[in-house]
């Protein structure tokens, strides 16, 4: 089992926050996004790790010549050369070939527990019902489980939540139909993501979801949620 993360994005939405230091090493209760996060996957015994980068990429030397206790991952940094201009469909790509028993995770995801210590046996959505409000990609499932349909809705349903995992079965169907997502057309289009590969296969792969607390982790795609965060974590430990 490996872990891919996602974070090469340029987080133009945080602005002046994220003109010299990537979102996902800024900081909660003193320690950068993703630092939390590994250590989180290391308590899991998850040490291969994949970190796609792009924007400010040579900061993520900090995760080797700053934190010790992650010498004992097997971090691999793979950059994105088109983290500026293409989606993240093609950051997917960059890791492609080391994805299968994977969990899928995005970089601005911000833990309070550690999701990773539950292991799906099957391709799985982590779902939460989420304390802040938006339009969200929602899994409906049938009455086995098997997410049928996405529906984006503000409705208040569970969610994706930034983490999934896929096993090597379902891994195959997606990489197979990697290709036919890959045009630079198709990469160029900003609203592109690399969720849509599985979402359109969903006739044809086995899909399930786990839903965790709502208090288990948050998503900073702003510098408000940002700000959220950092109150709602404030006397975590």
């Amino acid at each position: 089992m490996n872990a891919i993360i996602m974070a090469a994005g340029l987080g133009s939405r945080f602005k002046e926050m994220t003109k010299n230091r990537p979102k996902s090493l800024l900081e909660i209760n003193g320690t950068p996004n993703l630092v939390r996060t590994l250590r989180m996957l290391h308590d899991a015994n998850i040490n291969d790790i994949y970190i796609v980068v792009g924007y400010l990429h040579e900061q993520f030397e900090i995760l080797q010549n700053q934190y010790p206790d992650l010498k004992e991952l097997n971090l691999h940094f793979l950059y994105n050369d088109h983290f500026s201009d293409y989606n993240n469909v093609y950051s997917f790509a960059c890791a492609s070939k080391y994805f299968g028993d994977s969990f899928v995770i995005d970089a601005d995801t911000v833990l309070r527990d550690n999701v990773f210590l539950y292991h799906p046996q099957k391709s799985t959505y982590y779902t939460i019902l989420r304390t802040i409000h938006g339009a969200e990609w929602c899994p409906l499932t049938d009455s086995n489980g098997e997410v049928v349909k996405m529906s984006v809705t503000d409705d208040h349903v569970p969610s994706m939540s930034g983490i999934s995992y896929w096993d090597k079965v379902t891994a195959q169907t997606i990489l197979k139909a990697l290709p036919k997502f890959s045009q630079t057309s198709q990469l160029l289009e900003k609203k592109g993501y690399w969720d849509d590969i599985p979402v359109a296969l969903l006739n044809q792969i086995s899909v399930t979801t786990h839903q965790v607390k709502d208090t288990s982790m948050y998503e900073m795609d702003t510098q408000e949620n940002y700000r959220t965060i950092q109150k709602l974590l404030k006397e975590q430990v």
